[in-house]
């Protein structure tokens, strides 16, 4: 029987009391080093104390060793760690440090705190309405006409449902949640605060009598498949007819924006303050980087990723991956910016090749 994980002390999630020994046989690591040195706490590198576990991942990560104060870190296989002393601190050698820290802070985070079963005292909830008597309904929640709250589904404080909203079994809105009426919420997510779900699609035409424009109805709903992510601000907007769709598995990051009739994979990954024009497609396991932005109508196909801070103008094939603003394919644009870093060298040459070329007053070479 494997070691039970060690208690947490603190309700900070950081927190722990453990040797290294003891931790090497809960993560089944390979231990380099003394087994009795005292963990209470996970820092990085440079903040780390005596008393704390880090994490080493890469060879970059292993120059700060010797530098660092952690008692023990965790070590990707491979990775080679100078000036270790093992009489003192502790190596964890794992197969991957990053996915065995995330084990550990699972098994540290302190139970989430959530409203009571049932429905709050406070909550505004129509009388047809139909609420598992398992769910949990915070304070002050508002859940229109129709709407269905499944088995073990978590509503926080504030979290309004219009209505004839469906809420997925295991599902969690944390506060200020709003899900626009007939919109889908599949099984086991989870919206983070202020996360909109359903708003009116941006869509507007000139009026034909001149004067303004004319608002587009948006008739259609958002359909979010089960074990998806949405993060605090984040609007995925209803299509204009159908459904704005979001496939399983997809983790969104916080104050994105996915526009109407946009259809997004299975297991896509979209970074913050990225935008999805309307009728943006993107296949399955897709990434997207931060501060991206995306022209409408336009196909990412499966297993692509687009750079941080590049805007999308074309279609990007399956597995390809794009930079830039405007975006194109990455070992061109890297061919780009590297001609663009030669140029100052390449006129100072020029200059002096070619007699009489200057620059006049206004900065134009003649």
């Amino acid at each position: 029987m494997p070691p039970s994980p060690p208690q947490v002390l603190s309700e900070t999630g950081q927190s722990i009391e453990v040797q290294s020994g003891q931790l090497a046989a809960m993560l089944g690591a390979e231990l380099i080093g003394s087994p009795r040195v005292r963990l209470t706490g996970i820092r990085g590198l440079d903040q780390a104390q005596p008393t704390d576990l880090s994490f080493i991942r890469s060879a970059g990560f292993a120059q700060r060793w010797a530098g660092s104060r952690a008692g023990a870190a965790l070590v990707t296989q491979g990775v080679e760690v100078p000036g270790h002393d093992p009489s003192a601190r502790a190596l964890l050698v794992v197969p991957d440090a990053d996915l065995a820290m995330l084990k550990l802070l699972e098994a540290f985070a302190p139970k989430p705190v959530r409203p009571a079963p049932g429905v709050h005292p406070s909550a505004v909830v129509d009388a047809s309405a139909r609420i598992a008597p398992d769910a949990r309904i915070g304070a002050l929640c508002v859940i229109g006409p129709g709407t269905e709250v499944a088995s073990g589904a978590v509503l926080h404080p504030r979290v309004t449902l219009g209505a004839h909203v469906r809420v997925g079994e295991r599902t969690e809105l944390h506060p200020g949640v709003v899900v626009y009426d007939r919109c889908e919420i599949g099984a086991e997510c989870v919206l983070h605060a202020n996360a909109s779900i359903g708003a009116d699609g941006f869509g507007f035409r000139p009026d034909p009598s001149g004067r303004g424009v004319v608002k587009v109805p948006h008739a259609g709903i958002v359909r979010i498949g089960n074990r998806v992510e949405v993060g605090a601000g984040a609007c995925v907007d209803r299509a204009k007819f159908d459904a704005t769709v979001i496939g399983d598995g997809t983790k969104i990051d916080n104050l994105v924006q996915i526009a109407h009739n946009c259809r997004i994979g299975r297991s896509c990954v979209i970074c913050g303050l990225s935008g999805l024009a309307g009728s943006v497609t993107l296949g399955d396991g897709v990434t997207i980087g931060g501060s991206c932005g995306i022209a409408d109508a336009l196909t990412i196909g499966p297993g692509a990723t687009l750079g941080a801070k590049s805007g999308l103008m074309h279609d990007v094939p399956a597995g390809e991956t794009w930079l830039g603003y405007p975006a194109q394919p990455a070992r061109e644009q890297l061919r780009t910016w590297s001609a663009a870093r030669a140029l100052p060298d390449l006129v100072r040459k020029l200059k002096k090749l070619v007699p009489g070329l200057r620059q006049d007053e206004s900065g134009k070479s003649r």
